[in-house]
């Protein structure tokens, strides 16, 4: 098999995100055209030998062909780096081309994603004349500057927002990212500002200026603020701000897109997670109100509740049926 055919996929996680990081990685075995084999690496800063084997059993599973490879990483890593969101795994993305020397191009994505058709259909946007190609990131649910934008104001740096970039979903030119030494700029950046405003993202919008190129916006949809998004098409879910398996605010409602994730582990992994996630009464009045607020957009009559309510669009049922229908024709006997 050629390189070009292997799909190299990297998570970093730890024991708190394994699981959805899992789900994630199933949802990518599973789309996969049968022409491309599939290569998912592990970022190991703190994963148990228990959930790691729970891990690689489950994306068997569902594809037999599939192979994964797990890289024990040392904290020592990111010594002098600043506080972290959720987990220090998220920095591993900046050293890419030193933790895996022997790849060309890889696909870095956060694990609470959900991957809707085939992966390849990003692989084949490899383009050799830019670093990355990333995700876009959407404008914020208020209207704002973006977060970043005053941090690189108040430290004397300039970015052009224009082209900024979310990091949880990156395709990396690893062989590019060698030459411009992208680790050390990192490195380097972190040490100067050991607290970036969005961490990771904030350092590699700066280091990667100029060599980096957006996705079409199906790749790295955010569940939150989708919009009108075509989910009919191979494109990746983000849940920023939205995770499926946290019910535990009034403003967390029971959307379209958050339901996908619980259909894909229904349909195809067997697990009924709703039930254990979100209580009978919560599943009635968090989806009845999504569901009138989905059909009666009026009534999000500021940015202030649009923001506050995230999701509130919805997908059409054709484009749902459209989904679970072809999941439970390629796997639903797994």
């Amino acid at each position: 098999m050629k390189a070009s055919d292997t799909v190299h996929l990297i998570y970093g996680s730890d024991d708190n995100y394994v699981f959805p990081t899992m789900i994630s990685a199933a949802s990518a075995a599973v789309g996969i055209r049968g022409s491309l084999d599939l290569v998912v690496h592990l970022f190991d800063l703190g994963v148990s030998n228990a959930n790691y084997t729970a891990f690689e059993a489950l994306l068997r599973r569902v594809n037999s062909h599939v192979v994964c490879v797990r890289h024990v990483l040392d904290k020592k890593l990111f010594n002098g780096f600043g506080a972290w969101r959720g987990s220090i795994a998220t920095y591993a993305r900046m050293l890419v081309p030193d933790l895996l020397p022997e790849l060309d191009w890889a696909i870095y994505v956060d694990g609470d994603t959900l991957w809707l058709g085939d992966i390849g259909e990003l692989w084949d946007l490899r383009d050799e004349s830019v670093a990355v190609l990333a995700s876009i990131d959407p404008p914020t649910p208020m209207g704002v500057s973006r977060p970043d934008v005053e941090w690189y104001r108040d430290h004397g740096l300039v970015v052009n927002d224009r082209d900024y970039f979310c990091a949880g979903l990156i395709l990396m030119n690893i062989c590019a990212l060698r030459e411009m030494n992208m680790v050390r700029q990192c490195q380097e950046f972190m040490a100067k500002y050991p607290s970036p405003r969005v961490v990771d993202q904030t350092a590699l919008n700066y280091v990667l200026q100029g060599r980096a190129k957006l996705l079409p916006s199906e790749w790295g949809v955010f569940s939150a603020w989708h919009g009108t998004a075509d989910l009919s098409k191979a494109c990746c879910v983000h849940y920023v701000d939205d995770l499926p398996w946290r019910r535990d605010k009034v403003n967390r409602l029971l959307s379209d897109v958050v339901l996908l994730w619980y259909y894909f582990c229904d349909d195809v992994l067997k697990m009924d997670l709703l039930q254990k996630h979100v209580s009978l009464a919560g599943r009635v009045w968090r989806r009845t109100l999504f569901l009138v607020l989905k059909r009666n957009q009026w009534m999000l009559y500021s940015a202030y509740v649009r923001s506050r309510l995230r999701n509130t669009h919805g997908i059409s049922c054709a484009t749902l049926r459209d989904i679970r229908a072809r999941w439970k024709s390629v796997h639903g006997e797994v």
